[in-house]
Order: C-alpha cells, then structure tokens, then sequence
C-alpha cells in the first residue's frame, strides 16, 4: 500500500490498466504522506542531474500536502521556513560540520 498522486489512475486507464485504489481515510493520511515524503527523499538522492528538479518537484508536492493534511497552510509553512532561515540560516553557504558524531544541530 503506498499513496500516489491523484491523476495515476486516470492515466493508468489510458493505458488500459486498471489499478486497485481507495480513499485514504483522514486519520491515515498524514501517515501516508509522511512514508511518501521519506520515499522521494530517497528519489532526489537517487536522482542523476538531468532528474533533479523532476525529483525535487515530487518531494515538494508531498510537503505541501503533507502540511494542509495536518491543518496547517502554505503561508504557515513559508513562514516556519522563513523564521527558521532567520534565526539558524539557511544552507546557501554549504557549510559542512566536521565533528565526531557528539552534537548533532539541524
């Protein structure tokens, strides 16, 4: 059992297949999308350099609805992304941490 995206059975049938589908029920959601934002974090390591956006764009989509299934908005998110940017930075210097595995900050 995995979520996809909303269009694949449609274009399943185009194809002449059909696939075996339900609803998620609401109080699963958030745990499907959770396991569907861990397996496209995978995908975008994964990814060679001509599939990176590609991949990126599929994480994103997973974010976004993973943040208004558990009743937040996308203003919300910017701005969590946007204090946390503020108060730590962002990742634009390309720092690498060298230690010994003891402190471990994000």
């Amino acid at each position: 059992m995995k979520l996809i995206r909303d269009r694949i059975p449609m274009i399943a049938a185009g194809h002449g297949q059909r696939l075996n589908t339900r609803t998620a029920e609401p109080g699963e959601l958030p745990a499907l999308l959770r396991a569907k934002v861990v397996e496209e974090a995978h995908e975008v390591d994964a990814a060679p350099p001509e599939g990176l956006l590609e991949e990126l764009a599929d994480a994103l989509e997973v974010i976004h609805a993973l943040t208004l299934a558990t009743g937040h908005t996308l203003d919300e998110l910017e701005e969590a992304r946007a204090l946390k940017a503020q108060v730590r930075g962002g990742f634009t210097l390309g720092l690498v941490l060298e230690t010994d595995g003891e402190a471990r900050p994000n």
